[in-house]
């Protein structure tokens, strides 16, 4: 059988010759494409798409015999599954890979921001050498409230964390009812708004979740908060938070994705109070490596008939592709 790996538009996930022609996993051939053609998509048993691979109604259709396709993701918010389901593909994610990278992003862009490490290097860089030197107040981290919107897996990771630091920590989540180990406080989304220092989102991106921060949230969050987004980009609308910051009810934004990206709005990126990273949270040499053991995994198990807990539309019965036995 044939797994076709489709890698990112954007970015390599897969090294050049990583997989060579004729490569195989238990039987199955492996080949590597970043931009599909219909006989490859044709041929394919299984597909495995990675991030920034738009896996829509179109593309579902060039799919001639496959049963499965993996994505190489936690998100999902850029595949159609009704598609899927519809055709009897089965459609999985690859579950929390990275959280642990993603929360320690998340908390090394908090530190960055509250300490003023930014402020301070461009100001010894200057020549100067005085500790007064900064916009805005410097707090300690157990005076410092970090609200957690999402308290999945990501969350949960950063809450661990930063509890070690001392931070006050709530969370809000409508699937959660309490934090298990007892770090965080769970509050209603209002509520965090406006306690919180430091807002962190780690939430997946739905129609509930987006534009979740919009003109009308913005205004319900502490004077001053900051915030920071490693989760999904279309979590925040753009133009609101332009807003937000230039009113101060923002007073600096980490982002490590926006709605837009690759090409984020020019104004975020000049703007000397956001600090963006290239949607690089997940990664670490380990989390590369387990991302893609981890899909080609849940491939291998659903081709053979095996059950993973990442299957996203179980009551889909997959379908011998016509001509296939």
């Amino acid at each position: 059988m044939n797994i076709l790996l489709i890698d990112s538009p954007r970015v390599n996930y897969i090294d050049t010759g990583e997989y060579g022609a004729g490569t195989t996993q238990q039987g199955h051939t492996l080949e590597v494409t970043a931009n599909p053609s219909d006989e490859q998509l044709a041929r394919a048993d299984g597909i495995i798409a990675f991030h920034a691979v738009v896996v829509d109604a179109s593309l579902v259709a060039r799919m001639r015999r496959c049963r499965v396709l993996v994505k190489a993701t936690i998100g999902l918010d850029d595949v159609d599954v009704d598609a899927l389901s519809a055709k009897g593909i089965l459609c999985s994610n690859i579950g929390a890979v990275g959280a642990q990278e993603v929360a320690e992003h998340a908390l090394a862009l908090i530190l960055m921001a509250q300490r003023k490490l930014l402020e301070f290097a461009r100001h010894t860089r200057e020549g100067g050498w005085s500790w007064r030197t900064h916009t805005g107040t410097v707090k300690a981290c157990r005076d410092t409230v970090l609200g957690l919107v999402g308290y999945g897996a990501t969350g949960q990771a950063l809450a661990h964390r930063a509890s070690v630091l001392g931070y006050q920590l709530r969370f809000y989540d409508p699937w959660i009812e309490q934090c298990s180990q007892g770090l965080a406080q769970r509050v209603t989304l209002e509520s965090l708004l406006e306690q919180a220092d430091v807002i962190s989102l780690h939430l997946p991106l739905t129609a509930q979740s987006l534009h979740l921060l919009n003109d009308a949230r913005f205004a319900q969050v502490k004077p001053g908060a900051m915030l920071i987004n490693t989760a999904r980009g279309g979590i925040v609308d753009s133009e609101a938070l332009l807003r937000a910051l230039q009113s101060g009810a923002v007073s600096m934004a980490l982002l490590d994705v926006v709605q837009e990206e690759p090409s984020a709005p020019k104004a975020l990126i000049e703007h000397e109070r956001v600090l963006m990273t290239p949607h690089a949270a997940f990664y670490s040499e380990r989390s590369l490596a387990e991302l893609k053991r981890n899909a080609l995994q849940t491939m291998l198990t659903l081709l053979q008939g095996g059950k993973v807990k990442t299957l996203v539309n179980p009551d889909c019965i997959a379908k011998e592709a016509k001509g296939y036995a």
